[in-house]
């Protein structure tokens, strides 16, 4: 039996991202980067990548779902920043950290923090939102740097701790001021402390 002719239409358009996962995850990574979760709805994020509603459904079945995948495409997409060439040439925590730091104040990299932000808000009036992956998997990129650095072991838990919520903290507040020179002041603070203790735990060798 022949298909409807609207129900061809909506099959030619899942064909451009039928057999290619990736390139729709990066595709909807960028429309939650550009629109945001508060208001994010299946449907329009759908017509706005150019598929059906039930082309979405089939690859993340949930708003949840695909939240949690740009997450980690997020977190994996930077991961892979740190391991690329540039970055492996870095011969210091202080050079590796402020590298991080400015790739991360560009506009276009400053676009995760909102959407993080968006959650602990959210997540704050919601019980039981599953948002501990928001640290937890951050937490295992840096300690694995710097140990990476040969940090020592027993303080790169709570190091990796304070790198991160500097991070997050700082970005707030430079996403809301806009006063880069003092923000990132207050990051080479960090960076400076950092070291200091370094030096210390080493026994100030």
């Amino acid at each position: 039996m022949r298909a409807p002719e609207a129900e061809t239409r909506i099959d030619g358009r899942t064909l451009r991202f039928q057999h290619r996962r990736p390139e729709l995850l990066a595709a909807a990574t960028e429309y939650v980067l550009d629109n945001g979760v508060r208001e994010l709805s299946l449907r329009p994020a759908a017509r706005a990548l150019g598929v059906s509603h039930a082309t979405l459904i089939r690859h993340f079945a949930t708003k949840e779902a695909l939240i949690a995948e740009v997450l980690e495409h997020i977190r994996a997409d930077f991961e892979e920043r740190l391991l690329s060439e540039e970055l492996r040439a870095v011969d210091s925590p202080p050079e590796l950290l402020r590298a991080a730091w400015q790739h991360l104040c560009r506009p276009r990299e400053q676009r995760q923090f909102l959407v993080l932000f968006e959650l602990v808000a959210t997540a704050a009036r919601t019980p039981d939102h599953p948002v501990s992956a928001l640290v937890t998997d951050w937490l295992t990129v840096i300690e694995r740097e710097l140990l990476r650095y040969h940090w020592p072991a027993e303080t790169v838990s709570r190091t990796a701790t304070f790198i991160l919520a500097q991070v997050r903290g700082l970005q707030l507040d430079l996403i809301t001021t806009g006063d880069r020179a003092r923000v990132d002041e207050a990051f080479e603070a960090t960076v400076e402390f950092l070291m200091r203790e370094r030096v210390s735990a080493d026994g100030g060798a």
